[in-house]
């Protein structure tokens, strides 16, 4: 298998997050997001299109994000880049060699 990644490629830095549900002052359940890892990724966008959802027409981007490999990464964590936020789709090792994680992530706008 030729390299997925090359040396200096992970130029993106992205915070790593994970979905925690609360309770807030009112007693409703609320999801906040709590930072796991700062990380080195690579964002590649691989297709977009246009969905209906809840009668409502929203794009979405589909992207590649490539790290280095970690144990407890999984849907439905999360990247957060500036004020884009990735959603994990899935999470594999491309080779069995637990050297780098690819992420699939879905990026939705109105």
């Amino acid at each position: 298998m030729s390299r997925l990644v090359r040396e200096g490629e992970l130029r993106a830095r992205a915070l790593l997050e994970a979905p925690v549900d609360s309770v807030d002052d009112a007693g409703s359940l609320v999801r906040v997001w709590q930072p796991i890892a700062s990380v080195w990724t690579k964002i590649a966008p691989r297709r977009g299109a246009e969905v209906f959802v809840a009668g409502e027409q929203e794009s979405v981007l589909t992207s590649e994000v490539v790290m280095r490999w970690r144990p407890d990464v999984a849907s439905p964590m999360r990247f957060r880049v500036g004020a884009r936020a990735l959603p994990i789709r899935a999470a594999f090792d491309p080779d069995g060699q637990r050297r780098f994680l690819v992420c699939i992530c879905e990026e939705f706008a109105a």
